[in-house]
């Protein structure tokens, strides 16, 4: 019997099944929307996504505060790079090729041009516009990497000046805030008005993860009553389906563009926080599912336009599509993922040691 890595990932003591959940339901989305847009609001798996991953992270650079470890900015960065690089740049490179033999007389703009790949490598498309569709969704991992950059140095500033609780909250309330401002200051001052992919337009929904990480590390108490996380749950629900009837049924503008991707990441703070302390893994099939997420969301794309035109738009095809694109990303994952996640370690303990330098904690 074949041994999955995700198996033991998944059953892994301390790993949270309820932010599982919520990835595989991030990606669901987000895979069937992509295909022929058949999920009305599916593109909003990727500001959960934001969420999520600020959570994770947050866990990771606020357990360094908590335990009055110094945080060590180029080692973090290497972590990251073991998880996210391979898997990026192995779809970057590979998922190029195969775009040049199924859509060089098919779809020809499905092709990046090779004057445009210095944007992908150096990941700052999201700041130049989606020209190739196949790829235009690597503009969410841009934002993600800007993220991985942006939040160790504030943290770094602060544990090194700042050594208290109330500054690490009042410094994220403050990123949380300017994300939403820059969307207003956009749409007002700006010829392009694109609220949408910029990371300092998006900031604020990994903000929210963070948020949720400080509370989980600082201030536990806030959400253990089952009370408290009902309350939290309805009201994340109920404001979350206020906005998407709003959405859909007003052109506000500013709503759209502004408002709208402010208030929905903090519905998904509430829905996360709710259910964080909850057991839910009886659903190990969404679980397992969201194990692969990273390289789903990757590799799909590419495929939308030839299961299209080549197989067609219905309930079949598009159940076709799923099934090949998951098997894809099961395939990248356990061949480039965990090959390089299996030598993370013992790269980082060569070139970092486990030295740990103690510094005050918050």
């Amino acid at each position: 019997m074949i041994q999955l890595k995700s198996q033991e990932v998944i059953n892994a003591p301390g790993r949270n099944s309820s932010v599982d959940i919520f990835r595989s339901f991030a990606i669901l989305s987000v895979v069937i929307y992509h295909y022929n847009r058949q999920l009305p609001f599916g593109y909003l798996g990727v500001d959960l996504f934001f969420v999520i991953s600020g959570l994770l992270i947050g866990n990771i650079l606020i357990g360094y505060l908590k335990k009055g470890e110094k945080i060590n900015f180029f080692k973090f960065i290497i972590q990251r790079g073991f998880k996210i690089w391979p898997s990026y740049f192995s779809y970057l490179f590979i998922g190029s090729i195969i775009a040049n033999v199924l859509y060089h007389t098919l779809a020809p703009d499905m092709i990046i041009p090779a004057d445009k790949y210095l944007r992908y490598i150096l990941f700052y498309v999201n700041y130049t516009g989606n020209e190739v569709w196949s790829f235009g969704h690597l503009w969410s991992l841009c934002v993600e990497e800007h993220f991985y950059i942006m939040l160790p140095l504030l943290l770094i500033l602060i544990q090194r000046f700042f050594p208290d609780k109330k500054m690490l909250v009042t410094a994220i309330l403050l990123v949380i805030t300017a994300g939403v401002i820059f969307k207003f200051l956009v749409m007002a001052f700006t010829n392009s008005k694109d609220t949408y992919s910029a990371t300092h337009n998006r900031i604020d929904a990994l903000g929210w993860g963070v948020m949720l990480s400080i509370i989980l590390n600082f201030y536990p108490k806030l959400i253990v009553k089952q009370s408290t996380q009902i309350t939290m749950l309805i009201a994340g629900i109920i404001l979350f389906s206020l906005l998407l009837y709003t959405y859909s049924a007003y052109e506000w503008i500013t709503f759209r563009k502004c408002v709208f991707h402010s208030a929905i990441p903090f519905c998904f703070f509430l829905m996360l926080a709710a259910t964080y302390h909850w057991n839910m893994s009886g659903l190990n099939w969404l679980r397992f599912i969201a194990y692969y997420s990273y390289n789903w969301y990757l590799w799909h794309p590419l495929w939308v336009t030839w299961f299209n035109k080549k197989i067609g738009t219905g309930l079949m095809a598009h159940l076709v599509f799923l099934i090949f694109t998951f098997l894809t990303a099961m395939a990248f994952t356990i061949f480039i993922e965990e090959f390089f996640m299996g030598k993370r370690n013992k790269f980082i303990s060569k070139w970092f040691g486990e030295r740990k330098i103690q510094v005050k904690t918050l």
